[in-house]
């Protein structure tokens, strides 16, 4: 929807914080956010079979033998587990993870499929809608509950996504939304770091910790500049941005980051293993005793977090005695045998035992990526001046993390908020209650369409030459409607282009939009360039024939891209859509 639209009107905002390892609903009460903003509440789960309660479950869905939708969260994988032990496993369908599918593909299509943990596959689409259909039907069910009067149409969503997701994936998130029976008309998407920086925004100085000296309320102050280091599970989000007079927020650098969060130390202690067992042993083990392989990576999630950077005492953690079984069968010795032969590991019983600076390694690699991309953002002319660096997401509630940061950047403070890893659910209900608080945007790319502009003797190639009518066209020339680097107000339209039909009676102008790194790109098969999708405006109207015209602008300023296309002799609106969807 457009930000504002019906939002204001709405009694309740709702958001989904949709992660990699963890997901949760959050929501606030018009009325109380006026007295209160802080005032968020959510559901808290009991993270599967673990003790404790969190406002976020693992992002895990388990779907039946029929593909029926069965159960969601921490009751997903202790069903699944339950499963695995009587080897019943094999023909449900068990997703975990699923989300960074849509960073790692070039091209998403509607109907791309997702393998699940025992090979099942099953449409994308399909996993993504029940899963944000849980969470609405969850929420509408606990309202329903503890308020009296509120209907579902009159509750706003908002849903996050990572920045440095493509406008496919963003795209491909809205439709999932759409076919979970949240409609465009109440759904806003929410950047991740811009929420948290929000949620920070609002935060009391007696809810933060921070190293430098500086306070959450100096760090905040009017024309403060702050690096937002946004650290998930899977993705990490990078923006840097600004507090305006006025209070709001603007963005000066644009948004970017990695796939460097926490599962990189998942995969690293899981790389530590294979090394000690083998490759062969550890297939094995993760193929045929899943309900013991799902433990042990629960454990782990666990057990990391309490891995701290002064620590000197071993790190244990109990394997699956079948783990050390795979083993005699595959190479005919135990693991009782290995760690004699390795200083850094102590094995008894079913525990492993090792010391303070092996555990501590398991985070090196995903800290190092981290501080050497933040290191050249900082160094960029554009923000100079930045003073802070506010740590949020589930990554950056690690002590290793932290300490890491504070480490590499000793003359910055480092603010980190109570309840770090719910800040961006928690900020996207505040965002939801007042979208325009984040303006302008910095482009990330540069966007244009694919054109057919009069051909320039001596400038255009002349394999571009394509005579349309008697008069010469130059095919594929990139129209520019927004610069890589471009600061963009919330709700301004960029530069319109006025577009004609190359035949009378053509019914609709189909504009493919490309994009690229470059600020000025003359060609859309330029090598920096990348074909997004397409822009179909509807000229149904075929009155005029060649000569009616389209003036088309699209939307940049907010967390994904909105079109409008107005016929220029009459004014009149007409429907433009914009699909990067295969």
């Amino acid at each position: 929807m457009a930000c504002g639209e019906t939002i204001s009107e709405s009694l309740l905002v709702a958001a989904i914080d949709f992660g990699t390892t963890f997901s949760g609903y959050a929501f606030a009460i018009r009325n109380d956010y006026k007295v209160d903003p802080t005032r968020v509440s959510g559901s808290h789960w009991h993270t599967g079979s673990q003790p404790g309660l969190s406002l976020k479950t693992p992002t895990c869905i388990l779907f039946n033998q029929n593909q029926v939708f069965e159960s969601f969260g921490g009751e997903a994988e202790d069903k699944y587990t339950e499963l695995a032990q009587e080897e019943e496993h094999m023909d449900w369908f068990f997703f975990k993870r699923f989300k960074m599918q849509l960073y790692d593909k070039k091209e998403i299509s509607r109907d791309f499929m997702l393998e699940g943990e025992n090979g099942c596959l099953m449409p994308a689409m399909r996993v993504f809608t029940e899963s944000i259909k849980f969470f609405r039907k969850h929420l509408e069910e606990h309202i329903r509950s503890k308020t009296d009067g509120i209907k579902p149409h009159e509750i706003a969503w908002v849903l996050t996504v990572p920045a440095i997701w493509s406008d496919p994936a963003k795209q491909f998130m809205r439709e999932a939304a759409n076919n979970g029976g949240i409609p465009n008309s109440r759904l806003i998407v929410a950047l991740e770091p811009e929420a948290a920086s929000i949620y920070c925004k609002n935060l009391p100085v007696d809810r933060t910790i921070s190293s430098g000296g500086r306070s959450t309320l100096d760090a905040f102050a009017a024309g403060t500049k702050y690096l937002i280091l946004d650290a998930g599970g899977g993705t990490i989000d990078i923006t840097v941005q600004e507090i305006k007079p006025d209070g709001n927020i603007k963005q000066i650098y644009m948004a970017n980051g990695g796939d460097w969060g926490g599962v990189k130390v998942d995969q690293a202690f899981e790389e530590f293993l294979t090394d000690i067992v083998g490759m062969e042993t550890m297939e094995e083990f993760r193929k045929e005793d899943k309900e013991e392989y799902l433990s042990l990576c629960r454990e782990f999630e666990m057990k990391k977090r309490d891995i701290r950077p002064a620590g000197k005492a071993r790190f244990t953690i109990r394997i699956p005695v079948i783990l050390s079984e795979r083993l005699r069968d595959v190479k005919g010795m135990s693991l009782e045998v290995i760690s004699r032969s390795n200083k850094s590991i102590v094995w008894v019983g079913d525990k492993l035992r090792l010391d303070s600076e092996t555990a501590k390694s398991f985070f090196t690699k995903a800290s190092r990526q981290i501080i050497d991309h933040m290191s050249g953002i900082i160094e960029e002319s554009t923000v100079v001046g930045t003073e802070a660096i506010v740590m949020v997401g589930d990554f950056s509630e690690s002590p290793m993390l932290q300490e890491a940061i504070k480490t590499a950047f000793p003359n910055m403070t480092v603010i980190i908020p109570d309840e770090a890893g719910v800040a961006v659910l928690k900020g996207a209900v505040q965002f939801g209650f007042n979208p325009q608080v984040i303006s302008p945007r910095i482009g990330r790319f540069t966007y244009g369409v694919s054109t057919n502009k009069r051909f320039r003797p001596h400038t255009d190639p002349e394999d571009k030459k394509q005579i349309v009518n008697g008069v010469m066209y130059c095919r594929k020339r990139f129209g520019k409607h927004v610069e890589r680097g471009q600061s963009i107000e919330q709700g301004e339209v960029s530069e319109q282009k006025t577009y004609n039909p190359l035949t009378a009676d053509q019914n609709r102008i189909i504009l493919p939009i490309y994009v690229s790194l470059s600020l000025d790109p003359q060609y859309v098969d330029e090598k920096d360039c990348t074909y997004l999708g397409d822009l179909e405006v509807d000229m149904s109207d075929i009155q005029g024939g060649c000569e009616r015209e389209v003036v088309v602008g699209m939307r940049f300023g907010g967390p994904d891209i909105a079109v409008e296309a107005i016929v220029k002799s009459t004014g009149e609106i007409v429907n433009a859509r914009f699909n990067c969807l295969r």
